[in-house]
């Protein structure tokens, strides 16, 4: 012990000896970080060609990863349902792999596929169909063949159609449960129309009425070759890809007549307030807004810097005024949602408090007023182009990335050369840009307002924003009696 204190005493005196620590130095301010440009885009080198049988196909070679992957996208969609079969279209996408194909079941496939880490999938949304799958390149020639069949030859087995509307009728059940859901889907469904493909939802009834007739005939309607873009990329050799597949789909030959156009969007303006009344919940979750635009309008570079300054993140005026100065909402933002090939949505989301909801509201219709009054300050439009500059990079910062986005844009039937259009156009938004597409397709008095909440527990009536109440109906229509056909 009395050594250890000898030690220590001259440790101790050489310590003290030293003096005061030297104070470190001071961080710099995130403001004076520079950073270099981002790299202009490139488009990495994809091999185009069009099949005998009418399929497009794009090639992409990439060696960094020992890995192969593909996807099929097909012209087909929801809003080619029936009205009475409503849920048709994403049946059709689910059971094509689940339901095996005419050599394999698709359990078959699940334990098969599993064993070599690889995937073969397939979904039916809105405005497009999607068989993809992803393999090891030493796996390549197994997994593209089990992709073909799924592809080309589905079997739809009936008991896999029984469970599909087993786990659809669950869905409809807890449609309800989630209020930011509800929210969203209300708000959409009001602002398209409920009474249109846009605005449809699976009911029971609807479930009932689809048989597997029903699902052969829409398969065989849509999934031909000529209505095909397929897409492979990874770690391959073009020409002996071009080969492989030629072998699996020369003989691929079914034909259908041209897809018609989806429907268009008619919807009229639906201004007014739609409060779905839920005592389960101990926040408000609001969404408002209106029709918006295509991804190839004009306006729309000018109207995303728009919606960015207007509620994009934490510098945003909604985060600023709602969140941080007024504390009345949990989560504020808005977005100009422009879709390929119908108008897309304009809407501004948020959960509250629930005795602050209309003040909330009140406060994000002021800040979009606001936004068309007057030009947006020199710091807000550089912050929000960089962010919207930037942003888009990313979509295509992997040659992966690329293709896919390349390959929507030929789908929607957009130009070559959109890509380097659109990141242009987004570099050069003014301040009277802003000013003049927010004045010209930003409607206060067209908004659609839905609110999910209680509203016994609000602090002012939703009747004091001077717009008509309606309520919503939650219901969920029973099922039906009777199972349904196919099952």
């Amino acid at each position: 012990m009395r050594l250890r204190r000898l030690l220590l005493v001259p440790l101790a005196a050489t310590l003290f000896a030293q003096g005061p620590a030297p104070r470190k130095a001071e961080a710099p301010s995130y403001q004076e970080l520079k950073f270099p440009p981002l790299p202009p885009l490139k488009i990495p080198r994809i091999e185009t060609y069009t099949m005998t049988n009418g399929m497009r196909v794009y090639l992409l070679e990439d060696h960094e990863l020992p890995l192969v992957s593909g996807l099929a996208l097909v012209r087909t969609g929801n809003l080619f349902d029936p009205p009475e079969k409503v849920g048709l279209a994403a049946m059709t996408g689910a059971v094509m792999r689940t339901g095996g194909t005419r050599t394999k079941t698709g359990d078959q496939l699940d334990t098969e596929l599993d064993d070599i880490a690889a995937s073969v999938e397939s979904s039916i949304g809105e405005t497009s169909g999607e068989v993809s799958f992803s393999a090891l390149r030493e796996n390549t020639a197994e997994v593209l063949a089990a992709f073909h069949d799924v592809l080309t030859g589905p079997e739809f087995r009936p008991e896999k159609i029984g469970l599909a509307k087993v786990q659809m009728r669950s869905e409809i059940a807890r449609r309800n449960d989630d209020a930011e859901a509800v929210a969203e889907r209300e708000f959409v469904d009001s602002v398209y129309g409920k009474d249109t493909p846009y605005g449809w939802q699976v009911e029971y009834a609807t479930l009932g009425r689809i048989s597997r007739d029903d699902l052969v005939a829409f398969y065989r309607r849509y999934f031909f070759p000529a209505n095909i873009l397929l897409a492979v990329y990874g770690d391959f050799s073009t020409a002996e890809m071009k080969t492989r597949l030629e072998g699996l789909f020369h003989t691929w030959t079914d034909r259908q007549p041209p897809v018609p156009p989806f429907p268009p969007v008619l919807a009229k303006p639906n201004p007014g307030v739609f409060l779905a009344e839920k005592e389960d919940i101990n926040q408000t979750v609001f969404y408002m807004g209106h029709l918006g635009g295509l991804l190839r309008d004009h306006d729309d570079p000018a109207l995303e810097v728009m919606a960015d300054i207007l509620g994009g993140g934490f510098s945003s005026r909604l985060f600023k005024r709602i969140r941080t100065s007024l504390g009345y909402a949990y989560s504020i933002g808005a977005d100009w949602d422009a879709a390929y090939d119908h108008p897309g949505l304009f809407e501004i989301s948020g959960s509250t408090k629930p005795g602050n909801t209309t003040d909330a509201i009140a406060a994000a219709r002021q800040e979009v007023e606001r936004i068309r009054t007057s030009e947006v300050t020199g710091a807000e439009l550089e912050t929000a182009s960089e962010t919207a500059v930037n942003s888009f990079v990313f979509h295509f910062d992997t040659p992966t990335k690329t293709l896919a986005r390349l390959l929507r844009y030929e789908y929607y039937g957009y130009p070559k050369d959109f890509i380097f259009q659109f990141q242009k156009s987004l570099a050069e938004v003014t301040r009277a840009d802003v000013l003049r597409a927010a004045q010209a397709r930003v409607h206060p008095a067209e908004m659609t307002i839905v609110a999910v909440g209680n509203p016994r527990e609000f602090g002012k009536p939703l009747t004091a924003l001077g717009l008509p109440v309606h309520p919503i109906d939650l219901a969920i229509p029973p099922p039906q009696a009777a199972a349904g056909a196919g099952e």
